[in-house]
């Protein structure tokens, strides 16, 4: 698991974006949200894993995990890390996945927070791992 690998599923989701461009079919909005949605997945996966929690089997478990690590890390919270995880989780998850509620617009919007959101936590990541060498 890695940075590269959120990287991947959100070059995977502007793919399908610019498809959407040119087709304007509805259905590659929801695809561009679920695999943007995949991206923060995976990232939040790798920050929790190294936090030195295990890797969640369940939105559940990611959940409980992200709010003991905000309780022990103050200053992830105040980057507001879990407030993004849940926007993220609802607005493409929710609204543009299983919904199909959002505009062109807002899934791009969306897409361009998802990116933002892995490169935050792809540094975070990266200062912890190169703090243990």
């Amino acid at each position: 698991m890695s940075t590269e690998d959120a990287l991947k599923a959100l070059a995977y989701a502007r793919e399908d974006y610019e498809r959407f461009k040119e087709k304007r079919d509805p259905l590659l909005l929801r695809d561009v949200s679920e695999k943007a949605w995949l991206a923060v997945v995976l990232a939040t996966d790798l920050l929790l894993a190294a936090s030195g929690a295990r890797k969640p089997s369940s939105y559940r478990e990611r959940k409980d995990s992200l709010r003991a690590l905000m309780a022990k890390e103050p200053k992830l919270a105040e980057l507001g890390i879990d407030d993004r995880f849940y926007a993220r989780a609802y607005k493409l998850h929710v609204l543009g996945f299983h919904e199909g509620a959002l505009d062109p617009e807002d899934v791009e919007e969306e897409l361009r927070k998802a990116e933002e959101y892995v490169k935050v936590v792809g540094a975070i990541v990266k200062g912890r791992l190169e703090s243990r060498h």
